[in-house]
């Protein structure tokens, strides 16, 4: 879509102050007396704008760009990105009545710093020492949450698996029917980038205190884990057990079913490992019911599969038919 003229480019001149006593003249040219800054729309969806002021301000580091310049700008252009990202969230939202309280974002905000053993007032001492700042920080904190709570408001319907897919899968994974053993497990990941030996220590202690206390595997995953599958409780489907790791295999080895592993250290952090199901094709009764329980097991692995690319289609193309997106950048 094109433009109406009120989206025209903007020109505002800020003049510096007149000196005392040349209020009515003309202020004499001097090379360092005016600066003019230059607004302009930069992308608009449904029609509401984005200015380049309202990107310069997204910008880390107090950076300011031109407009020339934010179109050769990667992190301009990706700032601009995340922006209308947030637009037609919120417009897909409100259409879909989905909300967001300003209580559920403080909740949200208290249990970070608590997850990370500070107080609120060190807590936001903390995002300034980084450049952030709580209101921003706070926006962000809303715009996860409402995706969240979009994306759970898609899956309402939930998905279907068939039996030819889980066919098809198992063919296509020889690996599931060797006479080995197959694990069913879970990880949570404490990463160590970003963080000193100190910082992972005291997180990975967390974890333990946690476990110890007998709070659910998943839902510490889900608080502390920094892996990519921390939001499905850390669940990493079937793996073979000829395919870990030495180091892993001696840890999960000797557990039974619904038990975790101690801490495990390495250079990229910790980690901890669950057991939820093991299956070792020892006798044909036993295989039967081995492939009886891949085969659930591959089910339901298969429809969280497609929840994810359902959501991943949403947010990257349905959300930008569904609404008028024009970037200028």
């Amino acid at each position: 879509m094109r433009f109406s003229a009120q989206w025209a480019l903007v020109a505002l001149l800020i003049v510096a102050p007149c000196p005392a006593g040349a209020e009515g003249k003309k202020p004499a040219p001097s090379s360092g007396g005016q600066e003019v800054v230059i607004d302009a729309i930069v992308a608009a969806v449904d029609d509401k704008p984005i200015t380049l002021s309202e990107l310069n301000a997204r910008l880390p580091h107090a950076r300011r760009v031109s407009l020339r310049e934010a179109a050769k700008d990667e992190e301009a252009i990706k700032t601009l990105d995340g922006m209308i990202l947030e637009k037609l969230v919120e417009l897909e939202a409100s259409a879909k009545k989905v909300s967001i309280s300003d209580a559920e974002v403080e909740e949200y905000i208290n249990e970070v710093a608590a997850r990370n053993s500070l107080s609120r007032p060190e807590f936001e001492a903390e995002l300034r020492r980084e450049g952030q700042s709580i209101d921003g920080y706070r926006k962000q904190v809303k715009f996860d949450i409402l995706r969240t709570k979009l994306a759970t408001s898609l899956m309402q319907g939930g998905t279907t698996v068939s039996d030819a897919e889980v066919d098809e899968y198992v063919a296509s994974h020889p690996e599931l029917n060797h006479s080995g053993t197959t694990l069913k497990l879970s990880i949570i990941s404490i990463s160590a980038q970003g963080r000193t030996a100190e910082q992972v220590q005291t997180k990975s202690a967390e974890v333990v205190a946690a476990l110890d206390a007998g709070d659910p595997f998943a839902d510490v995953a889900r608080r502390f884990s920094d892996g990519p599958n921390s939001s499905d409780g850390g669940s990493l489907g079937l793996v073979v057990e000829q395919d870990l790791s030495p180091e892993i295999l001696e840890a999960v080895g000797p557990l039974e079913e619904g038990s975790h592993t101690r801490p495990i250290a390495n250079e990229r952090g910790v980690q901890f490992f669950l057991v939820e199901q093991r299956f070792s094709a020892i006798d044909d009764d036993d295989n039967e019911e081995r492939e009886k329980a891949i085969r659930q097991l591959v089910k339901a692995d298969l429809q969280k599969q497609k929840s994810r690319d359902r959501m991943s289609s949403f947010f990257i193309n349905d959300l930008f038919k569904n609404h008028s997106v024009d970037k200028k950048l």
